[in-house]
């Protein structure tokens, strides 16, 4: 009866073992992961900080189209030839003739290459002009299990051995905004009730920054000889460097007030419609999170980059990733 049937799951529960999260906190960094540490470091266009001019056109390939019309413009849900109608009728139309028309838009971007090394769980940037010379130490966190990636392990380490030569590595740093006039638009559309119009000039805004930070990572790929789906470009906030406090010092190395950002209380960055990366070029470079990801082969594509449709293909019908999921990992080959 019931009496027993409580007796039971009282007793179950007694019995039940509890398991134990012996894993180490994530700035424990006695554990590296097997990333290489020999792979080639190239050499940068120029050291130092430069203010890129950022040509919209050009931008316009880089959008995510998937994203844009799924998650910002209301495309979720809808399937097939229905899809394929919306793009080809709506969608693909107003995106060419919003981008033409705009007058929001007013983007700006900064990119910088720093000598650096690992050192544990920080990537240490040193002065271009100065090497010896540090300027700032980037903490990240590393996988308490898996395979212990740390963002930091895609550079060279430091060496111990006091008798050879130490070889710096290269990082890039990137920061970029479509400025703070979207905002004001999209204040202005809902204060007259214009919801829809809303909706598609926010959009426009958001993946506008995306697709300027994919434009720039694209121009430092090529910049540093690599190709185009090797490396990858995180952004603090997300799952492997999720720390936003971290932007401080970023700013600092970018002096990213130049193209009108700053951070809020939060260290968030502002104007909203902004982006702030690091940028890995080494071949095993992954998107990971602190309970996901594992270390691919050398040259395991940046699926960003080979598969998202950009603004002149058709993008399917299927329902992209949330922003802050990372890429599927591989399977870990046994043995």
């Amino acid at each position: 009866g019931l009496v027993a049937r409580l007796r039971e799951e009282a007793r179950a529960l007694r019995e039940k073992v509890e398991v134990v999260d012996d894993a180490p906190p994530t700035t424990d960094d006695s554990v590296r992961s097997a990333i290489r540490t020999d792979a080639p470091v190239p050499e940068p266009p120029f050291w130092g900080v430069q203010e890129i001019p950022v040509d919209l056109d050009e931008v316009f390939h880089h959008l995510d189209t998937h994203v844009l019309f799924k998650l910002h413009w209301g495309g979720r849900g809808v399937k097939g030839a229905e899809w394929e109608r919306l793009i080809r009728e709506d969608f693909g139309p107003r995106l060419r003739r919003m981008w033409r028309d705009q007058d929001y838009l007013r983007p700006r971007a900064v990119l910088g290459y720093f000598p650096c090394n690992a050192d544990g769980n920080e990537v240490v940037v040193f002065d271009p002009e100065d090497p010896e010379r540090e300027l700032h130490r980037l903490v990240f966190p590393r996988q308490p299990r898996h395979d212990r990636i740390c963002l930091a392990d895609y550079f060279r380490p430091l060496t111990e051995d006091p008798n050879s030569a130490q070889e710096r590595d290269v990082v890039a740093l990137q920061a970029v905004t479509v400025g703070p006039r979207v905002t004001g638009v999209c204040e202005q559309l809902e204060a007259d009730g214009e919801f829809a119009e809303q909706l598609f000039t926010h959009g426009i805004g958001v993946q506008a920054a995306e697709g300027i930070a994919e434009w720039l990572h694209a121009r430092v790929r090529t910049e540093l000889g690599i190709e185009a789906g090797r490396g990858r470009r995180y952004s603090w906030g997300y799952p492997a460097c999720p720390d936003q406090s971290e932007h401080v010092k970023v700013f600092d190395l970018l002096d990213a007030q130049r193209i009108g950002l700053s951070l809020s209380g939060g260290y968030a960055v502002e104007p909203e419609q902004s982006t702030v990366a690091i940028v890995a070029h080494h071949p095993q470079a992954t998107y990971f999170g602190m309970k996901s990801g594992f270390v691919p082969e050398d040259g395991a594509p940046d699926a960003l980059v080979i598969e998202a449709p950009r603004a002149d293909e058709l993008p399917p019908d299927s329902e992209p990733a949330e922003a802050g999921e990372p890429e599927p990992a591989p399977v870990p080959s046994a043995g």
